[in-house]
């Protein structure tokens, strides 16, 4: 009896042996420390410009930027921004990792294990730029999340046009209306009378080369807001092109400009008797196009920014009515 208890005793003693030594040997891989005790969320603005996380502990590394929008590339260096790094970053390893595209531009940077640096760009679209920091190690991960407020829009500094490729010509005809008049019957002449200016308008439009910005309309919104900057374009004066005071917005889209004609202008047009004709009148058109340079700046980020295009310019400038005979092959 006394051999059965004394093994049974001993088998006991090893087991809680052996437990504990897994207990021991678990601690330290378990029970780490917190790096941090709540998921902060971080607000970057125009005014804040930088914020810092800071951390509890130094076990933790930058594991990913989640929810970005559509388009926005992310990358990632070391410290000095010279070489190139892959997410997640590797166990206590130090970087930046960068936010962008044409319309953002923010980035995280690890420079110990003790805090996370946030630091804002631009962004130039019209509402908040959501996304989330995953941080952690293998056994926990928090998410910081980060609210980056709209920022000031670029401007127009100036626009330079390439004179030496200029081109016009004033052949085209634009038609305005036509009227049909039948005096085969008739025993005198018949008059009619037209408005040719009436609803004649100078047509400007600026035609934009897609570049690092983008190129469309809404792109162009991003950039400048909607109150567009006011820009000189060139006239036609004596034959000569230069700029003569005429501002238009420098927008995507075409733009109706005022042609300096008196739109009540009334003339008349007589047609014979005994004719059957067809009275088309039309505007005399003077045509440009011109490429142009424009330069922006933002006055938040100091970037400088470049936009290319031509610009193109249709202006009425005189009138014609033509007759037209009809025979009894156009009925």
């Amino acid at each position: 009896m006394h051999v059965i208890m004394k093994t049974t005793f001993r088998r006991l003693q090893c087991g809680i042996l052996a437990v504990a030594w897994l207990l021991a040997g678990c601690n330290s891989d378990v029970f780490i420390d917190r790096f941090l005790s709540a998921e902060p969320s971080v607000s970057l603005s125009e005014t804040e410009k930088e914020v810092t996380v800071c951390f509890e502990a130094d076990n933790w590394d930058i594991l990913g930027v989640e929810s970005l929008r559509e388009g926005v590339a992310v990358s990632a260096t070391d410290l000095e921004g010279k070489n190139s790094k892959y997410l997640p970053f590797e166990e206590g390893e130090t970087g930046i990792v960068y936010c962008k595209n044409a319309f953002l531009d923010f980035r995280v940077e690890k420079r110990n294990g003790s805090e996370l640096h946030f630091i804002s760009g631009e962004n130039l679209y019209d509402q908040p730029f959501e996304t989330f920091v995953r941080v952690g190690n293998r056994y926990e991960e928090k998410v910081i999340r980060v609210s980056f407020s709209p920022t000031r829009k670029y401007q127009i500094d100036s626009v330079s046009y390439d004179w030496s490729q200029f081109s016009s010509f004033d052949y085209m005809l634009e038609p305005v209306e036509q009227v049909e008049v039948n005096t085969l019957n008739a025993s005198s002449p018949a008059t009619v009378y037209f408005y040719p200016y009436k609803n004649s308008a100078r047509i400007v439009e600026f035609y934009m080369q897609y570049g690092g910005w983008g190129g469309d309309e809404n792109d162009l919104r991003k950039l400048l807001g909607d109150a567009a900057s006011q820009v000189e374009i060139p006239d036609i004066v004596s034959g000569t092109p230069g700029l003569y005071g005429t501002k238009v917005s420098f927008c995507h889209h075409e733009q109706r400009l005022d042609a300096g004609l008196d739109k009540e202008l009334k003339v008349s047009k007589t047609v014979e008797a005994g004719k059957h004709v067809r009275l088309e009148v039309y505007n005399g058109i003077e045509q440009y196009h011109v490429p142009y340079k424009a330069y922006l700046s933002n006055s938040l980020t100091g970037k400088k920014l470049e936009i290319s295009g031509t610009l193109s310019s249709k202006r009425p400038f005189n009138y014609l009515i033509i007759p037209i005979a009809i025979t009894d092959e156009d009925k």
